[in-house]
């Protein structure tokens, strides 16, 4: 346990420090994109190019991942992502931001890495823990990203861009000294192909993943005009939108260490992530009734406290679901489904706020009860089995 311990201690950090400079600007881009002129579409065009780019990239850097370790591909990923931060911080015309946000997009497929990375040095009966501590760590980024980022707006657009490419470096230095080598397994390694093989064979495979895109769904719809929807609604600026921002993750944080990592021992990851998923699509449906700050820091509560049983706890089921020597493909697939919903929400978030900011609730609740749904034919399923 100790040994499994010390492993994950780099792991998790490497991960803050990642999250945490992808926090710092992800809050801030509704601005940049409002200070060129740009409508609540292009808006969610400029988030969704970086999702496009990591759906290219994730599978194959899961796959690749399974044949030559996952340390040397989390640096490469890291390394382009640095590439598009800088690029970020200089960028003079939305055009540049485009393709910036398209290179960085490119090194997302890091963080499935990660998540095979757990399964890889932890056992099977510690691993729901390890999961939940990685939700946590991705919960304390999420505090601390928008805050800085908050902070830092006021000295202009590429400031928090430029920081976040200086986390980003440390990051890097971090995967080289702290990250252990996990040697890929004896014998040949699974191709993208047989992990495609293994989705189309296994229906508790089929399902979680399209459950996670779901929710990867719901999440980005509603962070796509988190930050236009407080300005246009309630008149709030940049900095209040993130230390609201801050105020889920601390909730969400919260709700993992003393929750979701007790709970889920009791009942198991199945019930904590049905029930997240409920709490989640009360929440998406209460935006259409939020007319004061108050009422949507209470949405924005139940929204955290949902949100914080459903990531570590499908991602917990995935990783024992997919067989040991295709697990980095399987999770860079699940990190592909959930950027095709990041390509899709976007977009359609940004026309739903173009038509009325009040609907910007509808298709999130919508897809939250779709992932609930399919949680319960799953759950019928096996027991029929």
């Amino acid at each position: 346990m100790r040994s499994t311990a010390a492993a994950l201690v780099p792991i998790l950090a490497v991960t803050f420090v990642d999250v945490l400079g992808t926090m710092v600007m992800v809050p801030l881009l509704p601005y940049v994109a409002q200070h060129y002129g740009a409508s609540g579409v292009v808006v969610g065009a400029l988030l969704t190019v970086s999702a496009a780019a990591s759906t290219i990239a994730a599978p194959v850097w899961g796959a690749v991942s399974d044949r030559v370790g996952r340390k040397t591909v989390v640096v490469c990923a890291q390394c382009i992502s640095l590439a598009g931060y800088i690029v970020l911080a200089v960028a003079s015309s939305l055009a540049v931001i485009f393709a910036a946000r398209g290179v960085a997009g490119l090194g997302g497929g890091g963080i499935a890495v990660t998540q095979s990375y757990i399964a890889d040095v932890t056992a099977p009966q510690h691993r729901d823990r390890a999961y939940a501590a990685f939700g946590a760590v991705f919960g304390l980024a999420i505090v601390l990203g928008p805050m800085l980022g908050g902070f830092l707006i006021r000295y202009g657009f590429g400031v928090p861009f430029a920081v976040a490419a200086v986390i980003e470096l440390i990051t890097i230095g971090l995967t080289l000294r702290f990250l252990p080598h996990v040697a890929p397994k004896a014998g040949r390694s699974p191709a993208l192909r047989d992990a495609l093989g293994v989705v189309s064979s296994s229906a508790p495979v089929r399902t979680l993943l399209a459950r996670h895109g779901l929710f990867i769904f719901a999440v980005t719809a509603f962070f796509s005009t988190f930050a236009l929807y407080l300005r246009h609604e309630l008149g709030l600026g940049p900095d209040v939108a993130s230390w609201l921002l801050a105020g889920a993750g601390a909730t969400g944080g919260v709700t993992l260490v003393l929750l979701v990592m007790r709970v889920t021992r009791r009942v198991g990851d199945a019930v904590v992530a049905q029930a997240g998923l409920a709490l989640l699509a009360l929440a998406y449906a209460a935006l259409a009734y939020v007319r004061t700050v108050w009422l949507f820091a209470a949405a924005l509560v139940a929204w955290a406290i949902g949100a914080a049983c459903i990531e570590p706890t499908l991602t917990a089921l995935l990783s024992r679901a997919a067989p040991e020597r295709a697990r980095g493909a399987i999770m860079g697939l699940n990190d592909a489904g959930s950027n095709l919903a990041l390509i899709v929400a976007p977009v359609l978030s940004g026309y739903a706020f173009d038509r009325d900011p009040h609907l910007v609730g509808i298709m999130p609740a919508a897809a939250a009860l779709l992932a609930l749904a399919l949680g319960f034919v799953s759950r019928a399923e096996l027991r029929s089995s």
